[in-house]
């Protein structure tokens, strides 16, 4: 019960440090630092990777029959996305890894699997209870998604590169064997006859 009101106690703080932070960065136009490993005083941020998926419609152009057609992408709009097979070999350690924690078999990435959060604030705990407020935005500056992570006295701003037009989805999941859970952020976006879905995993952790 101590930890649930620390949390929501953490929550609260946040709310008020993120409003004061965010017009203070618009003031200054302050970009985000470009880099996979962004790292402060107290707090460390890696992206590792991403895990690429995609559903595809693009069938539906060797299809005359009206009928056909709409039972083709009924039938998509059901099918679980496929594996990018475009990968490098940190992408091929998350896929393993993926298919380790059941979220992927033959090639398919299993949505149902994958219990997404939603909500725009939420406090993640590491094993040592360690607790990171984190907030997603919608960047004024970059157009994009962004998360800020607050901890102890500092906080690290993160672009996502992903459009604040689709839903907001993550998960907190032991993508890295070890017992701390990673942040998986889902960015997906529709192109070319077909949606996408990526996967990118981040490492959170105090130093």
């Amino acid at each position: 019960m101590k930890f649930f009101y620390k949390i929501t106690a953490t929550a609260l703080t946040v709310a008020f440090l993120f409003s004061c932070d965010q017009e203070k960065a618009e003031k200054k136009a302050k970009h985000t630092i470009p880099s996979l490993v962004v790292i402060k005083k107290e707090i460390e941020v890696t992206f590792i990777g991403e895990v690429r998926t995609r559903r595809t419609f693009a069938g539906i152009q060797f299809i005359d029959n009206d009928k056909e057609r709409d039972k083709y992408v009924a039938d998509q709009e059901k099918s679980n996305p496929t594996v990018d097979s475009r990968f490098t070999a940190t992408d091929s350690m998350l896929i393993e890894q993926f298919e380790r924690l059941g979220l992927i078999k033959d090639d398919e990435f299993l949505e149902a699997k994958f219990k997404l959060q939603t909500k725009e604030m939420v406090v993640f705990a590491d094993r040592a209870k360690q607790l990171y407020p984190i907030h997603f935005y919608n960047n004024s500056l970059t157009g994009n998604t962004h998360f800020k992570i607050f901890f102890s006295k500092d906080s690290i701003d993160i672009d996502t590169k992903a459009t604040p037009l689709q839903d907001l989805d993550y998960a907190f999941l032991d993508v890295i064997p070890g017992g701390n859970k990673e942040l998986v952020f889902l960015d997906d976006y529709y192109i070319m006859n077909g949606y996408n879905f990526d996967f990118k995993v981040y490492e959170i952790k105090s130093n």
